[in-house]
């Protein structure tokens, strides 16, 4: 496949004129999308500051809800709430849609598909209060949508009781240590270094994503040290809903993901982690050709079999 400019190598408003020039081709790459009951866009309301978000509902097919037996009694299903990744500056519905459709096909589960927005236009703390007003937003649409609120799971770090797992692909858990620009030079995180210039994500990519997710000015520090920014960071990692953190090997980011995996641990909060052998960060999403992402998308779809078991 012949090499293109990435984003991260342009400014952002080079960037945003033309997406597709600057950005992976995932769909030659990318695995099967089965078909579902349904896949209705919603426009759900969000609060900081004030505006809207699409959000994208798959149902299962009556095969698959059989097939998966986690159906209750009363017919409503188990749900995931997935949030896509980009650094909190690229990315839409589109990005995880082979994998929310073997997710919702292969586990029986209603899978609800978050497009929060994103910096520069929005930077943090924008993003996850997004995310957060999603949540809730399943959670008060629950009856409406045949969802069974007491089995709900998630892709990302923001505890809302009673969850039931947290799925952490190839998370990002503590920013404070990624320069505004140049190699990292301090810190607890050995893979910064030894996977400085790693496919997919080197260095410099999360230095682009973080300059316009965090910004470079004055309040740089006190953003990356806020805990929703930087989940590690938490007052109490008790009580969380148990965790599979699923890690890439070729990735700056393991280092960080093993550390929060510990923390979970520490802290009494069951916790799981898998690091994918000889894969880079955006592996996930390769499991058209990748056996390694063919067996990650297994993984995922076995911790919500298990994770929403009757």
């Amino acid at each position: 496949m012949a090499s293109r400019t990435r984003c991260d190598q342009v400014p952002y408003e080079v960037y945003k004129e033309n997406k597709e020039a600057y950005s992976f081709p995932t769909a030659k790459v990318a695995g099967p999308r089965p078909e579902v009951a349904s896949n209705i866009i919603y426009r759900v309301p969000v609060s900081h500051p004030a505006g809207e978000v699409d959000v994208q509902v798959y149902v299962p097919t009556s095969e698959a809800i059989s097939s998966g037996g986690l159906a209750s009694s009363e017919g409503r299903l188990p749900a995931l709430i997935n949030f896509h990744g980009g650094g909190f500056v690229i990315g839409d519905l589109n990005s995880d849609k082979p994998l929310v459709r073997q997710l919702c096909q292969g586990a029986g589960c209603v899978v609800v598909n978050a497009d929060y927005r994103t910096a520069p236009e929005f930077p943090h703390p924008t993003p996850v209060l997004d995310s957060w007003d999603v949540l809730k937003w399943v959670f008060a649409k629950a009856d409406e949508l045949n969802i069974d609120a007491s089995r709900i799971a998630h892709g990302t770090i923001p505890p809302f009781p009673p969850l039931k797992l947290q799925i952490l692909i190839v998370p990002l858990v503590d920013v404070r240590y990624i320069p505004v620009e140049g190699s990292c030079k301090e810190g607890p995180y050995e893979s910064y270094v030894s996977n400085e210039f790693a496919p997919m994500l080197p260095l410099s990519r999360l230095v682009w994503f973080y300059n316009y997710w965090l910004g470079t000015g004055p309040d740089r520090i006190e953003k990356a040290e806020d805990f929703r920014a930087s989940p590690l960071l938490a007052k109490s990692h008790e009580n969380l809903a148990p965790s599979s953190i699923r890690a890439a090997e070729v990735d700056p980011l393991v280092s960080e993901a093993k550390a929060y995996h510990e923390k979970l641990l520490v802290a009494g909060t069951q916790s799981k982690i898998k690091i994918y052998k000889g894969q880079g960060h955006t592996f996930p999403q390769w499991d058209g050709l990748n056996p390694g992402s063919k067996e990650f998308v297994q993984d995922c779809i076995n911790d919500l079999k298990e994770a929403f078991k009757l």
